[in-house]
Parts: structure tokens; C-alpha cells; sequence
């Protein structure tokens, strides 16, 4: 399977949100009570590109917090 090329190179500065799609669905009737979902702020360490991650590429991101997180192509935005 052909993929398209990469959104993100390693070495670029991220910021990245896990996709909660529940959050955004109940945040739409109860906007007061619920926070926004957390941004991380990191650079890409790595990615891959199997067809079990939903077709995308998955990033592995090093983030100033000194922990390793993983998120889809479609939830990181360069900095």
C-alpha cells in the first residue's frame, strides 16, 4: 500500500492533543464544566506507517516533559 508522504519530518517542534472525540461531543452540551484536553509540546522522534494505524502515519514525539507520546498524523500541528 502506497501512502502519501509526511506531514511532519523528524526534528520538527510539535504541538500535539489526543483526539477525544467524547470531549467535543459532550462539551457541546456542557461547555462550562469540562476543560479543554491537554496539548503536548514536543519533537518528532520517529514514524511509522502500518496499515493497523487507521491508514496514517503514527509519530512517536519526545515532549518537554521528558516523556515519549504517540499520536496520529491529524492530531499534531507544527509549531
Amino acid at each position: 500500500m502506497k501512502y502519501p508522504e509526511p506531514g511532519f519530518k523528524v526534528g520538527d517542534l510539535v504541538v500535539a492533543a489526543y483526539d477525544f472525540i467524547e470531549y467535543f461531543y459532550v462539551h457541546s452540551f456542557y461547555p462550562e464544566e469540562y476543560e479543554a484536553p491537554p496539548t503536548h509540546v514536543g519533537v518528532v522522534l520517529s514514524l511509522d506507517s502500518q496499515p493497523y494505524y487507521f491508514g496514517e502515519y503514527i509519530y512517536a514525539i519526545l515532549c518537554v516533559d521528558g516523556s515519549t507520546r504517540y499520536f496520529l498524523e491529524e492530531e499534531i500541528v507544527l509549531l
